[in-house]
């Protein structure tokens, strides 16, 4: 049985042939500006082939109305709020669809295969272009009234603080994501000069004084909205994924030290291990277990 799974990103989307939770074959493209769903559906094809694919299943940031299977609101992705992806795809491939916020689909992809299998609570945070977390209590996942369970890339950490592409400020998103960093690189005006993406910031961490400042500060917003989430769910195990976490061998010990010395509770933090692709594979596994 084949499934293909999707993951709509701010940068890029990824799409992924699986078979039981195992990625067969994928591909990777750069978010279009514009005629997104056309090139998705190009890639689609391209990545099928001729595998019969008994689902869809589409991982997006933002704020997703399952049941209507459109975007309603995302921060990184304008140019796909109110499409109805489910609709659109599914009548291009004849096949069941479904589309649901990404990291809410990592959090599926880690419970099933991953760092989080076995485990009743617990919360998936991911770290990209934003942050997004998928929130599992007592084996039910929280989405909230309005879908926006899970949102806590926008709970204030510094009142009247930086702004947030969702218009408000002091998000934790605007402090400890991808974008987040860039913005601290082209501040830099070293940095910017040398064009540095979070990667080479990370790996000249413990090198460069002025990439160990940025990657300090990471650290210590990063712990702060953990331990809040600690301290709100109390969950048995925090899992952070997200492209993010690629680089986590850099910044990993110094954030867990960081984390010891901030909460005064019990915190079993884990890397997802799933890495970058459990969005994708959360989502395959969603598109056919309706």
């Amino acid at each position: 049985m084949f499934t293909i799974g999707v993951d709509i990103g701010g940068t890029k989307i990824k799409i992924g042939l699986l078979s039981g939770g195992h990625l067969v074959k994928e591909k990777t493209i750069e978010t279009p500006k514009e005629n997104v769903i056309k090139k998705l559906t190009t890639a689609i094809i391209e990545v099928a082939q001729k595998e019969y694919i008994q689902g869809i299943g589409v991982a997006s940031a933002g704020i997703v109305d399952m049941e209507k299977g459109l975007i309603q609101r995302a921060a990184n992705l304008p140019v796909l709020e109110g499409v109805p992806v489910k609709s659109i795809l599914e009548e291009t491939f004849q096949v069941p669809v479904i589309i649901g916020n990404d990291a809410n689909c990592a959090a599926w992809a880690e419970g099933e295969i991953g760092a989080a299998q076995s485990v009743n609570s617990f919360i998936c945070v991911t770290l990209g272009t934003g942050i997004g977390s998928g929130i599992i209590l007592n084996g039910e996942l929280v989405q909230g009234k309005n879908g926006y369970g899970g949102e806590v890339g926008h709970m204030t950490i510094i009142p009247n603080g930086l702004l947030c592409g969702c218009g408000r400020r002091g998000c934790w998103e605007a402090y400890a994501s991808g974008k987040a960093l860039e913005g601290k690189i082209a501040e830099n005006e070293l940095l910017s000069e040398k064009h540095y993406h979070p990667k080479e910031l990370f790996k000249q961490y413990k090198h460069q004084s002025s990439c160990k400042i940025i990657v300090d500060h990471f650290i210590d917003y990063l712990s702060m909205g953990i331990t809040n989430l600690q301290y709100v769910f109390d969950p048995e195990r925090i899992v952070i994924g997200g492209g993010i976490i690629d680089s986590g061998d850099q910044w990993w010990e110094g954030f867990i030290n960081t984390l010891k010395n901030k909460s005064s509770i019990p915190i079993d933090v884990q890397r997802a291990r799933l890495n970058n692709n459990a969005s994708m594979i959360g989502a395959s596994y969603l598109a056919v277990k309706e």
